[in-house]
């Protein structure tokens, strides 16, 4: 993406630091995926990849012993081998991670600890990336987890982004109308946009699941972003709820 990189991601941490999650949202998330990729495709574009992250608060734990069982425990509900579990630690903060692929898809696990007042607020994080051809295994196992981690009273704060590709480069205006008729699919509304002489990107809200985020005081689960990509022949198209979370 050459200079846009640097401008893409400024963007996106600019909408974080406007937005936080509604505590009154604490309900089993269902994957949208299939639907993302879905309305991606109908647009005209081909989908690439799929990637799905969930976010959890574990709560508090007292000593770095109880962060390595909390570790060990969820690794082992989700048939991770801990041995295959990588230690780090760096300023305040524990780490256990370790990445496996599995048909087609890239799993990272990780469990972090922040030391606080003498305890660790601990987080478990799952992501997983593939392509459409490993859509169902990216599903069954983000409801797999969302089960586990309901079982245990925890829900899980899912993103969920699909890339994919336009073979012919848009101007701006295209790439305006590619999103909008993706607003128009999902019966969406828009909120916010961004845009520049490549770039468009737009954040807005739809009914057609439940999930969502704040912004600015308003309901928010949908962003569509789109750049025209200066290293091939092509438009790039991100799809993301309730945001996009990955460079587009």
């Amino acid at each position: 993406m050459g200079k846009w990189s640097g401008w893409l991601m400024l963007a996106v941490v600019m909408i974080m630091g406007a937005i936080y999650w509604m505590p009154a949202q604490a309900t089993e998330v269902k994957p949208v995926a299939a639907q993302l990729l879905r309305v991606l495709e109908d647009s005209g574009a081909i989908g690439e990849t799929i990637q799905v992250r969930a976010r959890t608060s574990m709560g508090q734990m007292q000593s770095p012993e109880e962060v390595k069982e909390l570790a060990k425990r969820w690794a082992e509900q989700l048939e991770i081998p801990f041995s295959h579990v990588e230690l780090s630690r760096k300023n305040h903060m524990i780490v256990y991670q370790t990445e496996t692929k599995q048909d087609g898809v890239q799993l990272r696990y990780e469990v972090s600890a922040v030391s606080k007042n003498g305890s660790f607020d601990t987080y478990l994080v799952l992501q997983l990336t593939g392509s459409r051809q490993s859509l169902l295994y990216i599903e069954e196992i983000q409801e797999t987890f969302a089960k586990a981690l309901k079982k245990a009273d925890f829900i899980p704060q899912i993103s969920t982004c699909i890339r994919g590709m336009y073979n012919v480069k848009m101007g701006v205006d295209q790439q305006e109308g590619k999103i909008l008729s993706i607003f128009e699919t999902l019966q969406a509304s828009e909120l916010e946009r961004l845009q520049d002489v490549s770039v468009v990107s737009i954040s807005g809200y739809t009914h057609m699941w439940e999930p969502f985020i704040a912004l600015n005081g308003q309901k928010m689960n949908l962003q569509v972003a789109t750049h025209r990509d200066s290293e091939s022949a092509g438009t790039r198209i991100t799809v993301g709820t309730p945001i996009i979370t990955v460079e587009y």
